[in-house]
């Protein structure tokens, strides 16, 4: 019969459970029966032990980054997200009047409501140029952008902030800002206070601060335009990994090679092309990979 002991309501599990009394001789043909499997695991089970071993190994890392997005996704609650694909860019407009302009493979979570006496703040992942309005009068005008390794914070400003792969660049057009490093930094400055035309890369727990750089180009990616200057292949490389999500593998002689100069590509083909033409490559393609070797 039912068992009345299960209360009924809303807030239970949406299945009941019927009891039936089972006899002694029911008992002993059940145990007959599953007793022969038991020892076999019994000898076997030094090794399943080694295999649930090696099974937690592997699930540990994929728990941890499951673990990632899991966050990523409960933080959007209450939050807007934008984001963009491999090759795609988007003009983001804020509550505040400010512009942010999304590169490729990024994302952008913001408040759903800003509130006039708090400041400002954004989390960024991958890249973003930031056109920030002032707020004269407002309580607190500050605008902090929140990334895996550093936050910046602004008053009025235009920079870009880069991250690829590990390393995080940031580059200030006009303005001022203050760059604080999140982890501990053993070598260079953990907090940095930028003037335009200043660049800072942050790399693991090295900070390094550059001056006089040409800003003027800093966002020119959103007009799909390159500016390389004694550029590595390596970090070509690393460009194509993030941007448009290719994976590339480079020959030794490949490697060696640097560019200076600008190219403009729209895609990863007017990229791959215009890469062959100028630093005589030979670039194969191929179910998402590119293979570069030299031509001579």
């Amino acid at each position: 019969m039912e068992d009345p002991s299960l209360p009924q309501g809303p807030d239970n599990v949406p299945f009941r459970f019927n009891r039936r009394e089972i006899s002694e001789t029911q008992i002993h043909q059940s145990w007959n029966r599953i007793a022969p499997a038991l020892g076999r695991n019994a000898r076997r089970s030094p090794r399943r032990r080694m295999l649930r071993m090696a099974a937690a190994v592997l699930l540990i890392p994929a728990i941890a980054y499951g673990g990632y997005f899991l966050y990523c996704n409960l933080m959007a609650d209450g939050m807007r997200v934008y984001r963009t694909a491999y090759g795609e860019i988007q003009q983001v407009l804020l509550p505040d009047s400010s512009t942010v302009f999304l590169n490729a493979n990024s994302t952008l979570r913001i408040p759903e409501e800003w509130k006039s006496e708090e400041s400002r703040s954004v989390w960024l992942d991958g890249e973003a140029y930031f056109e920030i309005t002032k707020r004269p009068g407002a309580a607190d005008a500050r605008f902090i952008v929140h990334t895996p390794e550093i936050d910046v914070e602004v008053l009025g400003t235009k920079f870009n902030v880069n991250m690829l792969e590990a390393r995080t660049t940031v580059s200030l057009k006009e303005g001022k800002v203050q760059l604080t490093a999140k982890s501990e930094i053993s070598e260079g400055p953990k907090v940095i206070m930028m003037k335009p035309g200043d660049e800072v890369l942050v790399d693991h727990e090295k900070s390094r601060l550059r001056e006089s750089v040409n800003t003027d180009q800093i966002a020119d990616w959103r007009n799909h335009r390159y500016h390389f200057e004694n550029t590595s292949m390596q970090e070509i490389a690393a460009i194509i990994r993030t941007k448009f999500g290719y994976e590339v593998t480079l020959s030794a002689a490949a490697a060696k090679r640097t560019i200076s100069g600008d190219l403009y590509a729209q895609n990863i083909d007017q990229l791959s092309k215009a890469l062959s033409v100028t630093m005589n490559l030979q670039i194969e393609q191929s179910d998402g990979e590119l293979t570069i070797t030299t031509k001579d």
